[in-house]
């Protein structure tokens, strides 16, 4: 082997942009998205002729929204977080 092959072989070395406490974030990041979006789901009537006010709840209108604004952050730190 020559030098030349020497250094092309220790220079080639590949780096991953993520590394694994990154995919960690972004897996949590999703799961509070999903969360959220699942806590959203329902509080509809059966009849359109009543109104249920199971819409109007603190899971719905709070929570839900405050969960996925978080996984977005969270999405974000992943993102922008460097290793070690």
């Amino acid at each position: 082997m020559s030098q030349t092959e020497k250094n092309t072989n220790t220079e080639s070395k590949e780096t991953f942009v993520f590394g694994k406490t990154n995919y960690k974030y972004l897996l949590i990041g999703l799961g509070l998205i999903l969360l959220g979006f699942i806590l959203m789901i329902g509080g509809g009537s059966e009849s359109p002729d009543e109104f249920n006010e199971g819409i109007f709840n603190f899971q719905r209108l709070t929570l839900a929204p405050i969960l996925i604004l978080a996984g977005f952050a969270v999405e974000i730190y992943a993102i922008m977080k460097r290793n070690k």
